[in-house]
C-alpha cells in the first residue's frame, strides 16, 4: 500500500511540474500513466485507434491545462482518468450523433470532353472511391472530405472539429492509407 501511495504522490509532483512547463516531468508522467489509461480506453472503445486518439487528446489537454490540477481535490491519477473519461464520452457521443457523413455525389462536374467509355471508367472509379470512403470510420472520413472536397486546411478542420491539429493530421494520414489499401483490392 505504501508503494501505491508513493506512486500517487510522484504523479502529483510530476503533474505540478508539468504546470510549470517541465517537459521531462510530462514525459515521465506519460510513461507512468499512459499504459494504464490506454488499457481503459481500449476496453471502453473496443478499438485500438480510437483509444489511442482519446489518449493523445487527453495528454494534449494535460499539457495545456496542468495548472488546473489541485492535489487537494484528488490525486493526479484521478484527474488524468477524469480527463480521459470526458474525452471517451465525447468521442462516443460524436460518433452516435454523426453516424453518417454525406459523401460526394452525382453533383460532380463533368468536363464534357469524355467519351462514353471514359465516362463508364470514371463512374466505376467514383463508385469504388465512395465505397471505400464508406468503409472508413467517421473520425477519419470526415477530415478527408473536409480537406479534399470542401477545401479546408488542416488547421481549419482542427478548429471546426475541436480536435488537436496533430490528431487531424494523423487521422487524415491513416484514412488515406486505408483508402489506398481499399482501392488496391
Amino acid at each position: 500500500m505504501d508503494d501505491q501511495r508513493a506512486d500517487l504522490e510522484q504523479g502529483n509532483a510530476l503533474l505540478q511540474a508539468c504546470a510549470g512547463g517541465d517537459r521531462q516531468a510530462f514525459h515521465r508522467l506519460y510513461l507512468n500513466e499512459a499504459p494504464r489509461m490506454l488499457a481503459v480506453a481500449r476496453r471502453f472503445t473496443g478499438d485500438a485507434s480510437l483509444a489511442e486518439d482519446a489518449l493523445q487528446e487527453t495528454f494534449v489537454q494535460v499539457w495545456k491545462h496542468a495548472h488546473r490540477f489541485d492535489c487537494e481535490r484528488g490525486s493526479a491519477r484521478t484527474w488524468l482518468f477524469g480527463l480521459l473519461r470526458y474525452r471517451l464520452i465525447n468521442q462516443h457521443h460524436r460518433a452516435r450523433r454523426e453516424a453518417f457523413e454525406p459523401l460526394p455525389g452525382d453533383h460532380w462536374a463533368d468536363d464534357g470532353g469524355s467519351t462514353p467509355e471514359q465516362c463508364y471508367v470514371e463512374e466505376d472509379q467514383r463508385h469504388r472511391l465512395i465505397d471505400c470512403l464508406q468503409t472508413l470510420r467517421l473520425e477519419r472520413r470526415r477530415p478527408i472530405l473536409m480537406a479534399y472536397y470542401q477545401g479546408f486546411t488542416y488547421e481549419q478542420i482542427a478548429e471546426r472539429l475541436s480536435v488537436p491539429l496533430g490528431t487531424i493530421k494523423s487521422r487524415v494520414r491513416s484514412g488515406l492509407k486505408g483508402l489506398q489499401e481499399c482501392l488496391r483490392l
